[in-house]
């Protein structure tokens, strides 16, 4: 009776082991950074979120953010009291200044819809909002881009800071701040309007409403 294997058997075992290993293996790694950069994301938005939420009601702030009025057919803005929400928020998360060279690190509109990229709205200027943005860095390392001086009203987020893939919809989202109801005067930090991501990559809304594909691009969140 034949007792165990041969070293040849054991070598072409290794080598099938080897193989589906290293086909597989790229696409678990891809799948894990995924859960990684959502979970971030999560996070900073909820932190982002309830910092604006606080800093509002705290200091009176109630006219930083870029709306779409009916009938009027362009976007439109209120920057008051933009001055001292982007400062607070600062002040609040403890930010500290970037280099401007992390500006380059991402692709810009017209590359994303050349590589099958898509965007909520492909008027909005999101090479210009990243050019006249004030970049930050968290305690963590992500990468923070404020944009107060522009339409939209924009707040970059990177949470894999300047380490790649630096890709949107992957590691790095374009959100904005607007306003659904000036009554209440609550500053939500959002992506409708405007938010532009790479082939494969999802949507803030996507990410926040724990869904796995990108389903609703309208302009406005449903």
């Amino acid at each position: 009776m034949k007792q165990g294997f041969t070293l040849a058997e054991t070598l072409i075992t290794i080598g099938i082991i080897g193989i589906v290993a290293a086909m597989t293996l790229p696409v678990v790694i891809a799948k894990y950074q995924e859960i990684e950069f959502a979970t971030a994301f999560k996070k900073i938005y909820s932190e982002l979120q309830n910092s604006i939420d606080y800093i509002t009601l705290s200091n009176g702030i109630t006219e930083c953010y870029t709306y779409f009025p009916e009938g009027v057919g362009s976007y439109q803005r209120k920057t008051q009291d933009c001055e001292q929400l982007f400062s607070n928020i600062v002040e609040k998360l403890q930010l500290t200044k970037g280099r401007d060279s992390l500006r380059n690190l991402y692709a810009d509109s017209n590359t994303v819809y050349a590589n099958g990229g898509e965007a909520i709205n492909r008027t909005c200027s999101y090479d210009t909002s990243i050019k006249n943005s004030q970049i930050y860095v968290t305690k963590n390392g992500m990468t923070i881009f404020l944009t107060k001086t522009y339409v939209p009203l924009s707040i970059i987020i990177d949470v894999n800071g300047e380490k790649g893939p630096n890709k949107w919809g992957y590691d790095t989202f374009y959100m904005m701040l607007t306003s659904h109801n000036e009554k209440t005067n609550r500053i939500l930090l959002t992506d409708e309007m405007c938010s532009i991501i790479e082939k494969g990559g999802k949507l803030p809304r996507t990410i926040l409403r724990n869904e796995k594909e990108n389903t609703d691009f309208s302009i406005f969140w449903q």
